[in-house]
This record gives structure tokens, sequence and C-alpha cells, in this order.
């Protein structure tokens, strides 16, 4: 595994932990709850770079979408009132 780039290695739930500032605690219910992709060898959880930036890449907010959205509910608010 020596030519893998970085995006293509494999880290264990400490080292994933350090590289998105997430508690191991957290990535153990995402692995459980939300399908981040990881392998299983004897007991050890390793996760590679590239699975998890796809993965968390779909909880990105749209910041001009969630205004938009908190917009849209005030009006309708006022609206029935």
């Amino acid at each position: 595994m020596g030519n893998l780039s970085d995006t293509d290695r494999l880290l264990d739930l400490k080292g994933l932990s350090e590289y998105s500032s997430m508690r191991v605690p957290t990535i153990r219910d995402y692995l459980k709850s939300d399908g981040l992709p990881h392998f299983k060898l004897k007991g050890k959880i390793l996760v590679r770079v590239s699975e998890f930036n796809n993965w968390i890449e779909s909880f990105r907010v749209d910041e001009k979408q969630t205004i938009n959205n908190i917009v849209n509910d005030v009006m309708k608010s006022l609206q029935r009132s």
C-alpha cells in the first residue's frame, strides 16, 4: 500500500477522528446508522479517506438554500396569521 494517494489511504477510527475532528463515538454512530462506508477486518474498522470525503459531502448545507427556506417559512407563517 506504499503508493496510495492520501485520499486512498485507510484510517482506523482514531485516525479518522483526528482527520475529521469528530469524536470516535460519533463516527461509530455514523457507521451504524448513516451508511458511512468502511471495512471491518478482525474487529478493526478502517475507512478509506476518499470514501469518507464523498460520504461527508452528502451532508453539505447550501447556505443560500437554507436562507431561502427560512424566508419561505416566515412568509408562510405570516400568511396564516
